[in-house]
């Protein structure tokens, strides 16, 4: 209860100036808050309520139902008193334990009166509980308090209500497809397709075939009945195309064209299939020095980088930690089928310390093993892999910061100080034990060119 009572006090603000009416209620059924709306509404002398249990004060309330079950309830009519409402009630969540419920109603006259109020209701609805129980996630997407990633979540939100094309950034393991799927599911399109591409992981030959879908006989293998790209499965919904800095620059162009025509041609086809997809890309790497470079398409990159959106490292936004670790415990406890631990302060003093140059996948990986590892339901010091505790010697590598670099980190440092002493790039491969082709691909890969 001093959880849900902390949160609503830092939004009572926004809570007091609300049109509609609000009660929120604890996971026992008590009522904690009511706006000055609720009186007006309901008639109900709002300083005799509080505290009070809501099937007290209105029998028909779903509140209770809906903290039962978990599960919202929207456009519910309820009686009060001599007058009727109809509510959006859903429940509030504190990790995957629900901790109280909230409602925003209408006089059934105004609903009836102005329809227009109902739909803003729902949005109000949205945006509350997401206030309230998405303060401390919205599935797998943590806002926290750090900043940079409230504006991160804020842009999307902006971006989840046009079409316009979006690139996310930041490094791997940050969460660019857990924010692109927030995007489409909070926009008009959620319930049309959403298709993740990893254009890294698919084969050069193979990757133009499976965006744009192929005819019979278009090559060697084809399947007789021809096969619809991705493109075409995304149609009227979202695309997201991650690791897109690994795109060939031959599918550049021909991505370009899809976007610019709205249209794809299937690989051995004639025939253009109008399209209407969205597209959000991602990468970690940095585009603008690939276009400098020429290793990607100037006019593609504009293309894309329409509504830009950053996400932060996690040793950016160490204050969230706590969050991060409570909200991934509770999600990793229901599959795992163990009841969530709790976290010693020594523990989560040392995750508060590491680094994480995989970032939250990284951490997700250490709670789980963490989980797996804990006999007696409280994470200490000894249930942390070695990974989590600190180095002996974080500075073993200066440039890189006091924090220990990721592998391709060392890598393209090695092969940029390799470049600078040996007067030849073949006596810079041969050196570092590589072919020439290997030494020409990785300079490519980290714009070393």
């Amino acid at each position: 209860m001093q959880k849900l009572s902390g949160m609503i006090s830092a939004i009572e603000v926004i809570l007091k100036h609300v049109h509609e009416g609000i009660v929120i209620a604890d996971s026992e059924g008590r009522i904690l808050y009511v706006n000055d709306a609720n009186q007006r509404i309901t008639g109900l002398d709002n300083s005799k309520i509080l505290g009070r249990y809501v099937k007290d004060v209105v029998p028909e309330s779903s509140i209770p139902e809906v903290i039962e079950k978990g599960k919202e309830k929207l456009g519910v009519k309820t009686r009060v008193n001599d007058k009727f409402v109809i509510s959006n009630i859903a429940p509030i969540y504190d990790g995957g334990k629900i901790i109280g419920a909230i409602s925003v109603f209408l006089d059934v006259t105004e609903v009836e009166n102005l329809s227009l109020k109902l739909k803003r209701a729902e949005a109000r609805i949205n945006d509350l509980s997401r206030q309230l129980s998405t303060f401390l996630g919205d599935g797998d997407l943590i806002v926290g308090r750090n900043p940079i990633m409230q504006k991160a979540v804020s842009l999307a939100q902006k971006a989840a209500t046009v079409s316009s094309n979006v690139l996310i950034t930041g490094e791997s393991g940050t969460g660019k497809e857990v924010l692109a799927r927030f995007i489409h599911n909070s926009g008009l399109g959620k319930d049309r397709p959403f298709i993740a591409v990893n254009c890294g992981a698919i084969p050069e030959p193979l990757l133009e075939s499976e965006l744009f879908g192929y005819e019979p006989g278009a090559f060697t293998g084809a399947g007789p009945r021809g096969k619809p790209g991705l493109f075409e499965q995304a149609d009227g919904g979202t695309i997201f195309l991650d690791e897109i800095g690994d795109m060939p620059l031959s599918l550049q162009v021909k991505l370009l064209r899809v976007l610019q025509d709205k249209e794809v041609r299937r690989l051995g086809g004639s025939q253009k299939i109008k399209l209407d997809v969205r597209v959000i890309a991602a990468t970690n790497k940095d585009l603008e020095e690939m276009v400098k470079n020429k290793s990607f398409r100037e006019d593609l990159y504009y293309r894309l980088n329409v509504i830009r959106i950053y996400l932060p490292p996690l040793r950016e936004r160490k204050e969230d930690i706590p969050v991060l670790v409570k909200h991934l415990l509770g999600k990793l406890s229901r599959r795992i089928g163990k009841n969530c631990p709790a976290v010693t302060p020594s523990a989560m003093k040392l995750l508060m310390k590491y680094d994480y140059p995989g970032n939250i996948r990284e951490l997700e990986n250490i709670l789980e093993k963490s989980l797996v590892m804990d006999e007696d339901g409280v994470i200490d010091q000894n249930d942390l892999p070695d990974l989590a505790m600190p180095l002996e010697n974080p500075r073993i590598l200066p440039e890189f910061g006091n924090r220990w670099p990721t592998l391709s980190e060392v890598e393209k440092n090695l092969i940029s100080h390799a470049l600078s002493i040996f007067p030849s790039k073949a006596e810079a491969a041969r050196a570092l034990g590589i072919s020439r082709a290997t030494f020409y691909r990785k300079l490519e890969i980290y714009g070393l060119k």
